[in-house]
């Protein structure tokens, strides 16, 4: 490399300004805000009901019109999770601002479900059959067509929402993820780690035993083997260099481009399985999510082609 010396100064004072910018961009203007709305969604796999928090744009009115997303929590969090980390007020300055148009925004509670049907609860089938049409009833204006709506989710809700775009196209028009739990489930593989911390955690969902598992069901890699790509909305999917499971989302990137499946997927530099960084790339991708809407364009991450990659696709070869 020649002039070593004064590669690092020029990438490092890049980020810098354009962090500086993207936080000046997207940060929420004075009074700007979400109306947040706690209230139990039912359907055909409700059971009980799903808690739902629903985050209403400001000054938006019930029967004027407004994309809907859905957001899909980590393993960890719950429906108010978007709110709690800050991504409310990011996505209302974003509004305010003119970067992304109305949005109302749904949270569903899933935790400890993995969005898998199971005895569980029937969370899959809930967030692809029943929650969209509850919600468009209750928030008329919101959504109406697949174009006018997303899912989108971190870590578990990253793989929830893939799962969502993969096998069930027909409901949303655009799909992404962050830091995506993605791993091969099988039985056979599970069984050779069977701990009582995964045993607890994992089989009260994908099942006790070889002939009730889920896993395979459930399985990703499977899913894309069966997806139909024409049909697959467009995908985003970031994941962190220093995130453990990176290495399981870019071998499913790579099975996705193998079966002709369009991916804008990068590796942020540093980014850990944390909400730190995930609230930094959330920005690009409210604006993947909402892209061809009327706004303009707002930068979030410090730009990932000043580390070498591009907003457009992989920051390093695949195979």
């Amino acid at each position: 490399m020649s002039r070593p010396g004064r590669r690092l100064p020029s990438v490092m004072g890049r980020w810098f300004l354009t962090g500086a910018a993207a936080l000046l961009a997207c940060q929420p203007a004075a009074g700007a805000g979400m109306r947040a709305v706690r209230v139990v969604l039912h359907g055909a796999h409700a059971g009980a009901g799903v808690p739902t928090e629903v985050l209403l744009p400001a000054g938006w009115r019930p029967g004027e019109p407004a994309l809907l997303m859905v957001f899909l929590h980590d393993g960890w969090g719950s429906e108010t999770s978007f709110r709690r980390h800050g991504l409310a007020d990011l996505a209302a300055g974003m509004m305010e601002g003119g970067a992304i148009p109305a949005v109302v925004i749904a949270s569903p509670r899933h935790r400890g479900t993995f969005i898998v049907d199971s005895p569980r609860a029937e969370m899959e089938s809930f967030v692809a059959d029943d929650l969209v049409p509850e919600l468009e009833r209750r928030y008329p204006g919101a959504g109406g067509s697949r174009a006018r709506r997303s899912v989108w989710g971190i870590s578990m809700g990253g793989y929830g929402a893939l799962k969502m775009a993969l096998r069930h196209p027909e409901v949303f028009g655009r799909a992404a993820a962050l830091a995506p739990w993605v791993q091969p489930l099988a039985w056979d593989r599970y069984e050779k780690d069977r701990t009582w911390w995964r045993r607890r955690l994992l089989e009260p969902v994908f099942g006790r035993s070889r002939a009730e598992s889920r896993f395979e069901a459930n399985d990703l890699f499977r899913i894309v083997a069966a997806a139909d790509p024409g049909r697959v909305p467009p995908l985003y999917v970031r994941t962190g260099s220093a995130d453990k499971w990176e290495p399981g989302a870019e071998d499913l990137i790579a099975a996705l481009r193998a079966r002709g499946i369009a991916v804008d997927a990068a590796s942020i530099p540093g980014a850990r399985h944390r909400w730190a960084d995930w609230r930094r790339a959330a920005p690009a991708l409210l604006e993947f999510l909402t892209r061809d809407r009327p706004g303009r364009a707002c930068v979030s991450w410090p730009d990932e082609a000043a580390a070498g990659g591009s907003r457009g696709g992989d920051r390093r070869p695949r195979p």
